[in-house]
C-alpha cells in the first residue's frame, strides 16, 4: 500500500478535468461507470439505498450507451474512483478504476471525512485537494473559492461549484460546507507544488451575459464567429446583445452544455477545446484544390507533396 497515491493538486486537477472534459451524470454507488443498459440493469436490481427509482432509472437510460461514454459517479465515489485509478479509459467498464485498491476502503461521505486528518470548520485554512464535507455529501476543494462535487442538483453530475464559506461566485452554483480535511493517502506536503496544473479555465473566468460589454465580449464574439456561430448583425462590436446570446446558446447546445446564454467557466472550457480542435484540423488539413506557384523548384514541389500527398502542386 503506497504512503500517498497523488498530491492534493493532482487530485484537484483530475476532478476539474472530469468536470470540464467528460460527460458525467449522478449515479448512486457508481465510481466512474460507463452508463450502459447493462450497468443500469445491474444497479437497478441492487437498488442500493432505494435510489434506483423508475424516475432515476429513466434519467440514466436517456444517456445509456452513448459514444463517447457518459460516466456515472456519486459524491464520495468521485474521490474513491480517482484514488482507485480511474482514468476515463473507454475500453473499460469502470474507466480503469479497481474497487477498493490502493488501500482506499469503500466508505460513504461521512466515513471518508472521518478518515481525514486536520478536520476543521475554519475555511480560511482550506488547501487545494482537501475534502469539503457536509452531512451525507462530500467534494474536493480546487482553489480560488471553488470545489468540484458530484451532485444530482444543478447540472446533474460532476461540476465546479462555489464554496460559500469563502464567498459566492457569479455564474457558479454553490453551497456552504460544514468541514474540510486532508484525505488519506493524498500528499499535501511542500514537495514540488505543481506536478499537475489546475487549468486556468477553472480558476474564475469573468461571467459574461446579456448587457455586458468590453474587450472580453469582443474576444468571445470573435471566437464564436471562428467556430461558425454567427452573432447576428453585431459582429465583433463588444456588446453582449441578443445576437451574441443566441450564438452562445447555440454553441452551448452543440457542446452538450445547459443552453442558458451565459458565458461562464464551463462554456469557456468547451470553447477553448473547440478552438484547439479547429486549429489542429487547420494545421493538418491538406489543400483540396490544385495550385500553381511561381518560383517553385522540383524540390519544393516534392516537399509539398510529401506533406500533402492529395494536393496537386506544379511548378510555374
Amino acid at each position: 500500500m503506497p504512503d500517498s497515491i497523488m498530491t492534493g493538486r493532482a487530485l484537484a486537477a483530475k476532478c476539474v478535468e472530469i468536470a470540464q472534459r467528460e460527460k458525467t451524470i449522478y449515479g448512486y454507488a457508481m465510481y466512474g461507470f460507463q452508463i450502459t443498459t447493462e450497468t443500469i440493469r445491474r444497479k437497478a436490481r441492487q437498488n442500493l439505498n432505494g435510489w434506483y427509482t423508475k424516475a432515476n432509472v429513466a434519467k440514466l437510460e436517456k444517456v445509456a450507451n452513448a459514444r463517447p461514454p457518459v460516466w456515472g459517479f456519486d459524491c464520495v465515489n468521485l474521490i474513491k474512483g480517482i484514488l482507485w485509478g480511474w482514468t476515463g479509459d473507454p475500453a473499460k467498464e469502470k474507466g480503469g478504476a479497481v474497487y477498493a485498491s490502493n488501500g482506499i476502503p469503500d466508505t460513504n461521505a461521512d466515513g471518508m471525512i472521518a478518515r481525514c486528518s486536520g478536520v476543521t470548520d475554519d475555511f480560511s485554512s482550506v488547501e487545494v485537494g482537501e475534502a469539503v464535507w457536509m452531512q451525507g455529501h462530500i467534494g474536493v476543494y480546487i482553489g480560488d473559492g471553488m470545489a468540484v462535487e458530484c451532485t444530482p442538483k444543478w447540472k446533474d453530475g460532476v461540476q465546479i461549484t462555489a464554496v460559500h464559506n469563502i464567498g459566492k461566485i457569479s455564474g457558479l452554483n454553490g453551497r456552504k460546507w460544514t468541514k474540510h480535511g486532508r484525505l488519506p493517502h493524498v500528499d499535501y506536503g511542500d514537495a514540488p507544488a505543481v506536478d499537475v496544473e489546475i487549468p486556468d479555465y477553472a480558476l474564475g473566468a469573468r461571467l459574461l451575459k446579456r448587457g455586458c460589454d468590453g474587450e472580453d465580449v469582443r474576444e468571445l464574439q470573435s471566437a464564436l464567429i471562428r467556430l461558425s456561430f454567427s452573432c447576428g448583425g453585431a459582429g465583433e462590436d463588444g456588446e453582449f446583445g441578443k445576437g451574441t446570446e443566441t450564438a452562445v446558446k447555440a454553441f452551448q447546445a452543440a457542446a452538450g452544455l445547459e443552453a442558458d446564454g451565459k458565458f461562464g467557466p464551463a462554456t469557456l472550457a468547451a470553447l477553448k477545446a473547440a478552438l484547439d480542435r479547429l486549429d489542429d484540423e487547420a494545421e493538418n488539413r491538406p489543400p483540396t484544390y490544385a495550385v500553381t506557384l511561381r518560383g517553385l523548384t522540383a524540390v519544393d514541389v516534392a516537399l509539398l507533396q510529401e506533406k500533402w500527398p492529395d494536393a496537386e502542386v506544379s511548378e510555374a
